[in-house]
C-alpha cells in the first residue's frame, strides 16, 4: 500500500475531529448570525422594502453560481507544502472576518441598498474561500468510512452549538446594547464585531490540526477545467446530493432568516426570541446524538428520510395550529429541531460522491464538488428568506408595525408551510440516490489497489532514472 493510502487510512484522532467540529463553530458564529439576523437588518434598520432584500440575495446568489466553482477549480488545482485547501484558511480568514462586520453596517440616504448590496456579495466570496476549503478538507483528510462519518458529524456539532450560542446571547447582547426589545443598528454591529473576532482563532485552530493526506489516483495529471467540470456534472450521487441538498437548506436556512418575524408578530413573543430560536437547535444536538448509531445500521438514506418527512410534518403542522399556545408551539419547535438530525447525512455522501467519480473517471475533483455543497448552502441562505420575503410583502407586511390579519398569515405562510413543503420535495431525489454501504466499501477498495499500483509505479520510474 501506497504512503498516502497508508496515512489516510489511518484513524483520527479526538482532538482533530474536535478541530474540524471547530470550523464550523466559528464558521456559524457569523453565518447563522447573518441568515438570522440579515433579513430583518436590512427592513428595519436600514429600510430597504422585502423586495429589494430579495433583490440582493438573489444577485449574490447568481454570482456565487459563477464564483463557486470557479474557486473550487483554483483550490484544487493549488499546490503548496500546507496542501491544496488549508492555505486559504490560513490568509483568508481575517478578510472574512472584516467582511462580515461591514455587512452590518450601513449608510444613510439613497446609497443604502447599493453599500448592501456590495457589502453582502463581498462576504459571501469570502465565505466561499474560507468554507469550500474547510469542507473540502473532510475529503482529503482520510479514507476512512467511520471516520468521514465522524467528521460531518463533529461539523454539525459545531454548526449546532453555535447556533445554540447565537441563539440565546445574541438578543441578550443586542438588547443589553439597545436598551430595549427593538435592537438598534449599533447593537447589530458590535455583535457581530464580537463573532467576527472570536471566528479567528478558531478558524487557525484548524489550519494547525487538520492535515491533508489523501491525494489523488493520477497525482501529478494536469486535467483541464472542462474534464473535471464535465465529470462533476454527470457525476449522478453527486447530482442528486445536491438536488436533496438544494431543497433541505433552502427549508432550513430559509425558516432560520424569517422565523424571527414569526416569533415577534404572529406569535407576539418577543420576548422568547432567545428560547425559540435555540431551542430547535438544541434539540438538533440531541438528534444527532441519539441517532447516529442508527444512520451505520439502517442506512443514510433511511435516516435522511426520516429525518425530512418528520421536519416537513412538523412545520405544516405548525402552520395549521393556533401560534398563541405557547407550551404547543414550545413542543413543535423542539420536534423541528430534533428531525433536524438529518441535517449532516447528505453532506458525508459528498465524499463517497468523490470517490465514486474517481473511480470511474481516474479524476478526482475535491474543490469542485464540494463547491456544488457550498452553493446549495448559500442558495438555501439566500433563496429560502429572499422567497419568505417576497410572501410577506404580498401578503402587506410592513416594518416596525402592528401587522394586518392579513400580513401575520404570510409570515405564517412564508415561515412554516412553504418550509415544510420543501423538506417533503427533498425526498425525491434521495430516493434516487445510488450508493450505499456495500458499494462504497468496493469503490473504496478498488482506490486502495490504484493507488498503490500508482505508488508502485513512481518508485519504479524513479529507480529506473536514478540507475
Amino acid at each position: 500500500m501506497s504512503k498516502n493510502t497508508s496515512a489516510s487510512a489511518g484513524r483520527l484522532s479526538k482532538k482533530t475531529l474536535f478541530a474540524y467540529g471547530m470550523g464550523d463553530f466559528a464558521s456559524n458564529l457569523t453565518n447563522t448570525f447573518m441568515g438570522s439576523y440579515l433579513s430583518i437588518f436590512y427592513t428595519d434598520v436600514v429600510g430597504l422594502t422585502p423586495a429589494v432584500v430579495s433583490a440582493i440575495m438573489v444577485i449574490a446568489r447568481i454570482w456565487d453560481a459563477i464564483n463557486d466553482p470557479m474557486f473550487g477549480a483554483i483550490a484544487e488545482r493549488t499546490n503548496t507544502k500546507k496542501g491544496r485547501f488549508r492555505p486559504y484558511i490560513f490568509y483568508f480568514t481575517p478578510f472574512l472576518a472584516l467582511a462580515a462586520v461591514l455587512t452590518f453596517t450601513t449608510l444613510g440616504g439613497e446609497g443604502g441598498a447599493v453599500y448592501a448590496a456590495v457589502t453582502y456579495i463581498a462576504y459571501g466570496m469570502l465565505y466561499t474561500v474560507v468554507n469550500l476549503s474547510y469542507g473540502s478538507l473532510s475529503t482529503v483528510m482520510t479514507t476512512n468510512p467511520e471516520d468521514i462519518s465522524q467528521l460531518t458529524s463533529w461539523r454539525m456539532m459545531g454548526t449546532n452549538l453555535s447556533s445554540v450560542v447565537l441563539s440565546a446571547l445574541s438578543p441578550v447582547i443586542m438588547g443589553a446594547i439597545s436598551g430595549s426589545d427593538t435592537f438598534t443598528g449599533q447593537s447589530y454591529t458590535i455583535t457581530m464585531i464580537i463573532y467576527a473576532v472570536l471566528s479567528i482563532p478558531m478558524f487557525y485552530f484548524v489550519y494547525a490540526n487538520c492535515k491533508e493526506v489523501v491525494k489523488p489516483v493520477n497525482e501529478g495529471q494536469k486535467v483541464p477545467l472542462s474534464l473535471s467540470l464535465k465529470t462533476v456534472v454527470t457525476n449522478k450521487p453527486l447530482m442528486l446530493g445536491f438536488c436533496m441538498m438544494i431543497f433541505a437548506m433552502f427549508a432550513f436556512f430559509g425558516r432560520m432568516g424569517v422565523v424571527i418575524y414569526y416569533i415577534i408578530y404572529v406569535m407576539q413573543k418577543p420576548q422568547y426570541i432567545s428560547i425559540f430560536m435555540s431551542l430547535p437547535s438544541i434539540m438538533t444536538v440531541i438528534g444527532i446524538l441519539l441517532t447516529k448509531n442508527y444512520i451505520v445500521r439502517w442506512g443514510k438514506k433511511k435516516m435522511t428520510a426520516i429525518g425530512y418527512v418528520g421536519a416537513g410534518v412538523t412545520l405544516i403542522v405548525m402552520y395549521f395550529v393556533d401560534p398563541s399556545n405557547f407550551a404547543l408551539m414550545v413542543i413543535l419547535h423542539a420536534l423541528y429541531g430534533f428531525f433536524c438530525f438529518s441535517f449532516p447525512i447528505p453532506m458525508s455522501m459528498i465524499p463517497e460522491a468523490i470517490n465514486y467519480q474517481e473511480d470511474r473517471t481516474g479524476i478526482r475533483t475535491d474543490g469542485l464538488a464540494y463547491a456544488a455543497t457550498s452553493l446549495s448552502t448559500k442558495v438555501g441562505n439566500a433563496f429560502g428568506p429572499a422567497m419568505a420575503l417576497l410572501v410577506m410583502g404580498a401578503f402587506g407586511y410592513v416594518a416596525n408595525a402592528q401587522q394586518t390579519a392579513e400580513a401575520m398569515q404570510g409570515i405564517n405562510l412564508a415561515t412554516n408551510l412553504v418550509f415544510g413543503i420543501c423538506y417533503l420535495l427533498a425526498l425525491i431525489p434521495l430516493a434516487f440516490y445510488p450508493l450505499n454501504a456495500e458499494k462504497n466499501a468496493q469503490i473504496q477498495a478498488s482506490l486502495d489497489a490504484k493507488r498503490a499500483a500508482h505508488q508502485a509505479e513512481m518508485e519504479k520510474n524513479k529507480n529506473s532514472s536514478e540507475a
